[in-house]
């Protein structure tokens, strides 16, 4: 390994080993509480705890990102993830778990996921100047180990749960939200990015939310983004979950959700290796097109191989999406305020998920699985129209070839 790729290399491994971290706890600490409370509301509960303070923590956070260093924050912020996390066997050892507490503490790990991911995006164009990388390319690639961790967390967390038990598979997150910490200290170098400049912290806030809703640019990708969000967070959480329990083809959500999964993978490498060929816009809006259509599909409620192989084609065309709404925000973004700007655009474009999830439930419940695989395809055609229209994307170019 050259020591120019090494930063490269850390920020990619940081990212694949608290991904797999985060998945693991969020299969883990639902069934701790369905284990201690035989409660399916509670283990949901449990389970919304690690989404809620998402939104507010990806706004501050960011800040936070610009106030005292990307590097740093991203350390932190695993550090602090894995302590919460270690809080469960620790506090159940010692003073008793109550389902109170495993709220307090998923919750509080939860703050510190955001600023986290955030700082490690805001990594990525530092580590593609210094490996000579396009950025295109690196944010490609950022995609596959983020979706790689999403592939092997539920996947190790079910293994370890039968072989170690829940606090064993507690433990093991812990030490892959360490393994984060000693990759990103040890390969990503201190002086890799510009040292911030200090500020009050709340107008370092207010600063790049205005920064955000400033540029046209910004403001058009953040809505196609929350349109995005808006339609695609519930087809797993909600609709699919729902037709499989009941059809009771339960054990079919796993290997959709892997297809899936692994379908990104394969989207994003091809996307990083062919992005300085296509233009940015015109790749967004038909990658969102062909996600409506394969998603949209699912409303035809075929069989569980036709939905596997829908599944996996969807992966492929939602693949190149947030590298290419990453290379938007990271190229309009000042190198001063990307943290704040990166972590302003997650919450605002999050922040359209739960009200997905709430809409979709009463349309399901109503409706039926089929109305609600449609209205997802609907919703992300709708996002391409978005796109499409946005004459804040118009003009955008391919990316460079080069770093």
């Amino acid at each position: 390994m050259t020591p120019r790729f090494a930063p490269l290399i850390g920020v990619l491994a940081a990212t694949a080993c608290s991904v797999t971290a985060n998945s693991i706890v969020a299969i883990a600490v639902p069934w701790l509480v369905l284990e201690r409370t035989g409660s399916a509301a509670l283990a949901g509960l449990a389970g919304a705890a690690a989404i809620a303070p998402i939104v507010v923590a990806a706004v501050f956070g960011g800040a936070l990102i610009d106030r005292i260093g990307k590097r740093r924050t991203s350390i932190i912020a695993d550090v602090l993830s894995a302590s919460a996390v270690a809080a469960l066997p620790i506090a159940d050892a010692t003073v008793g778990l109550g389902v109170g507490l495993v709220l307090v503490l998923v919750a509080v790990g939860a703050v510190f996921d955001s600023p986290g991911a955030a700082a490690r995006e805001a990594l990525r164009p530092d580590v593609a100047r210094a490996a000579g990388v396009p950025l295109a390319r690196v944010n490609a690639w950022g995609e596959v180990a983020e979706n790689t961790g999403y592939l092997a967390g539920p996947a190790l967390a079910g293994l370890l749960l039968v072989v170690v038990g829940g606090f064993g598979t507690v433990w093991v997150a812990v030490g892959l939200f360490l393994l984060a910490v000693a990759v990103t200290a040890v390969l990503v170098p201190a002086h890799l990015s510009v040292r911030p400049e200090p500020e009050p912290y709340l107008r370092s806030v207010w600063a790049g939310v205005r920064f955000l809703l400033g540029d046209r640019t910004l403001r058009a990708i953040t809505l196609t983004a929350a349109v995005i969000w808006l339609f695609l967070l519930p087809f797993e959480t909600v609709v699919l979950n729902a037709y499989l329990n009941e059809s009771g083809q339960v054990v079919a959500f796993g290997v959709i959700l892997a297809a899936y999964a692994g379908g990104a993978i394969g989207g994003a490498l091809a996307y990083g290796a062919v992005a300085h060929r296509v233009p940015t816009r015109v790749a967004l809006v038909v990658a969102l097109a062909l996600a409506g259509l394969s998603l949209g599909a699912f409303a035809l409620l075929p069989s569980v191989p036709v939905m596997v192989a829908l599944a996996l084609v969807a992966g492929v065309v939602t693949g190149p999406i947030n590298p290419l709404c990453a290379v938007i925000v990271q190229s309009r973004t000042p190198e001063r305020f990307r943290g704040r700007v990166i972590g302003s655009y997650t919450a605002l474009a999050l922040a359209a998920g739960p009200l997905g999830l709430l809409a979709f439930g009463p349309l399901v419940d109503t409706y039926g699985p089929a109305a609600g695989f449609a209205a997802i395809g609907g919703g992300l055609g709708l996002a391409a129209v978005v796109a499409g229209l946005a004459r804040g994307l118009r003009g955008l170019g391919r990316p460079p070839r080069h770093a």
